[in-house]
C-alpha cells in the first residue's frame, strides 16, 4: 500500500495526493472490517467436529469423595457434571431432535436408575451404542455413546452430529464420556434436563 501511495505522490499534484491517500486508507479500513466480519461469520457457521473417540472436556475429575449431579442443557448441547453449583466437568452431547414426542428428550429432574450395560442394539432403529446408563423409564432413556451398527462400528454420519440435536430422546456422548459415566456415576445420581 505504501509503495502505491509513493507512486501516486510522484505522479500527482499535492492537492490530489491528500484526497487519494485518505480514500485509499478508507478503502483499506472498510476491506479490513469486511474481512474480519467474514471470518467471524465463517466461525459462527462452521460446524466444529467433535472427536467421539476422546473425552470432550479434557481430563476427567476424581469424584470418589464428591456428591455430584448431572445438569443437561439441551439448548447448549452440553452435560455438566456438578458438585453443588460448581461445574467440575463439561461434556458435549446430542439430545433428542425434539420434533415429535417420539424423538424428544424429556425435561425435568430424574435419577440414575439401576439399569446399565456395556452394549445394546435396537432392531427398530438399527442402531446400538456402548456404555449405557438409564435415567428414565428403566432402559428407555439413556446416557450412551454415539450410535453404532450391529457389529459395533461407529455410524460416522450420526457421530458427526455430536453437539447438535440428533437422537431419539437419549443423551449421546463421546465413547470415553459414556464409559466414564457408566463407570463412575452411581445409581440415584440426580439428573436435571432443561
Amino acid at each position: 500500500m505504501k509503495l502505491s501511495l509513493f507512486i501516486i505522490a510522484v505522479l500527482m499534484p499535492v492537492s490530489l495526493l491528500s484526497a487519494c491517500s485518505d480514500h485509499a486508507e478508507e478503502h483499506a479500513s472498510i476491506n479490513t472490517k469486511k474481512t474480519v466480519e467474514n471470518i467471524t461469520d465463517v466461525r459462527k457457521t462452521a460446524k466444529t467436529s467433535i472427536d467421539w473417540t476422546k473425552p470432550s472436556g479434557g481430563e476427567y475429575p476424581d469424584i470418589k469423595q464428591k456428591h455430584v449431579w448431572i445438569d443437561v442443557n439441551v439448548k447448549e448441547q452440553k452435560a455438566y457434571i456438578k458438585e453443588g453449583s460448581n461445574t467440575i466437568y463439561t461434556m458435549m452431547i446430542s439430545s433428542g431432535l425434539d420434533q415429535t414426542k417420539d424423538d424428544a428428550t424429556p425435561k425435568g429432574t430424574f435419577y440414575v436408575e439401576p439399569e446399565r450395560g456395556e452394549w445394546f442394539f435396537s432392531e427398530g432403529y438399527q442402531e446400538g451404542a456402548e456404555y449405557w446408563v438409564s435415567w428414565k423409564n428403566h432402559g428407555e432413556f439413556l446416557f450412551h455413546s454415539v450410535p453404532m451398527t450391529k457389529d459395533q462400528k461407529v455410524i460416522k454420519t450420526e457421530a458427526e452430529k455430536l453437539g447438535t440435536k440428533a437422537s431419539h430422546g437419549c443423551i449421546r456422548l463421546t465413547i470415553p464420556d459414556a464409559k466414564w459415566i457408566y463407570e463412575n456415576i452411581p445409581e440415584h445420581t440426580k439428573v436435571v434436563i432443561s
